[in-house]
């Protein structure tokens, strides 16, 4: 008999919430970390106080919720924020317990996750707390590149707002009783990272043990760049031999990478079942695989039910998806770098998030953590109660088309952002 886990809603205590507060600052300091925002932003936030809110921070590292904590503790407010259901079972399931009480709820990515779904409409309704969504559905491991934001965020606050407007009507005997209702407002948020001065040491540091652990000798005549995409280099002749590709000696270094992405997806795609569009990108692609796998691996036989044969098959499956993530995130990598990255502009910050990826393919996990500030700054703030007439038009194309907007405010935030 199968289920699917059950949908974590929040459960927020004014006691853990008051504990990580306190808690908090040393917390940063701990993990060398500290945040400054914008003071136009934070009076921006401060302004909007009392409304409905949605914030759609983009998501480069993983720490980006921690960042964000730090500003609601600053405004002494609350904020409910969607995670993927995996990570509340992180620690032995006490990462969830604090992250419930805090403000956030679950989400099964891939499945019809209706209970998650109804929480958000519910709290962008009720406004009670600001709604944290990262729009584009996965961490784009860059401090200035992003993945194309996902429309059904914007589509659930226009959902959302339509509920409301549909709500007044009802309550009220006045002809234009819509326009009474309240608005949901949506913000950008974004969030880039600096490295301080003083991390020269831990750079070379770890581009050597790079350098050794790919078993390449640079050379005096070799700088930044030259050195990591040799380390690139390596990694590539690598995962082309473990995935039988070759290469001819005429393909460009785009070229080999787009040929692994599509050995990897095509693998995952045949196990899964997967009959992609032909005309589909990588990323569309990438989506409908994650989705696909973490509606499996949340899913699950009664372990009571379980022969000891099932017991062996369904830890056979969540094996083999286990190993697909990595893959995943390999995807991810490849999908968001671009060698150009490195070559008009080696900021400490370009180097160190290249070394990032590199170690995370390396070792499994990135190693050079140096002190770093996280900066923060919102974007134009947009009332969905005045774009609504033209979602009415066409609802499914105009949410596209304000996720691109969206999309390409942020980008100019992440650009002006400066030391």
């Amino acid at each position: 008999m199968s289920k699917k886990r059950n949908f974590l809603p929040p459960l927020i205590n004014p006691m853990v919430v008051g504990t990580m507060w306190l808690l908090f600052p040393f917390l940063l300091r701990w993990g060398g970390l500290s945040v400054k925002i914008d003071p136009q932003s934070l009076q921006k936030l401060k302004e909007y106080r009392g409304t409905r809110m949605l914030l759609l921070p983009n998501h480069p590292t993983g720490e980006e919720p921690v960042v964000l904590f730090e500003i609601w503790r600053w405004m002494g407010e609350v904020f409910n924020v969607v995670a993927a259901r995996e990570v509340f079972d992180w620690e032995h399931g006490f990462r969830g317990w604090v992250l419930r009480r805090v403000g956030a709820y679950s989400i099964i990515r891939g499945s019809a996750d209706r209970e998650s779904f109804m929480t958000s409409k519910k709290i962008l309704m009720e406004g009670l707390h600001r709604l944290v969504i990262f729009i584009e559905g996965e961490i784009s491991r860059g401090g200035e590149t992003l993945i194309p934001f996902e429309s059904g965020v914007i589509q659930l606050a226009f959902w959302a707002q339509e509920g409301l407007l549909k709500n007044a009507a009802k309550t009220s005997e006045h002809a234009d009783a819509a326009q009474e209702s309240p608005p949901i407002f949506i913000a950008p948020v974004a969030i880039k990272y600096f490295y301080l001065n003083n991390s020269e040491p831990d750079i070379e540091k770890a581009m050597t043990n790079l350098e050794k652990s790919v078993e390449i000798l640079a050379t005096p005549d070799m700088n930044r760049y030259d050195r990591l995409r040799a380390v690139g280099l390596k990694i590539l002749e690598v995962q082309e031999s473990m995935h039988q590709l070759g290469h001819a000696s005429e393909c460009s270094l785009t070229e080999r990478v787009e040929a692994i992405k599509h050995r990897i997806l095509n693998k995952m795609e045949l196990f899964l079942d997967l009959k992609p569009d032909p005309q589909a990108n990588t990323l569309t692609r990438l989506r409908e695989i994650r989705n696909t796998m973490d509606h499996l691996i949340h899913t699950y036989e009664d372990p009571v039910e379980f022969s000891e044969y099932e017991k062996r098959m369904v830890e056979h499956l969540r094996g083999t998806l286990s190993e697909f993530y990595t893959d995943l995130d390999r995807v991810v990598y490849f999908l968001t770098y671009n060698e150009n990255y490195l070559q008009g502009n080696q900021t400490p910050e370009r180097i160190v998030d290249t070394i990032r990826r590199l170690e995370k393919e390396v070792y499994g996990k990135p190693r050079l953590s140096p002190r770093r500030v996280a900066h923060v700054k919102v974007g134009e703030i947009v009332n969905l109660k005045n774009e609504f007439p033209k979602y009415e038009q066409d609802k499914k194309n105009y949410a596209k088309t304000m996720a691109a907007t969206v999309e390409e405010n942020m980008r100019l935030l992440l650009l002006s952002m400066q030391r």
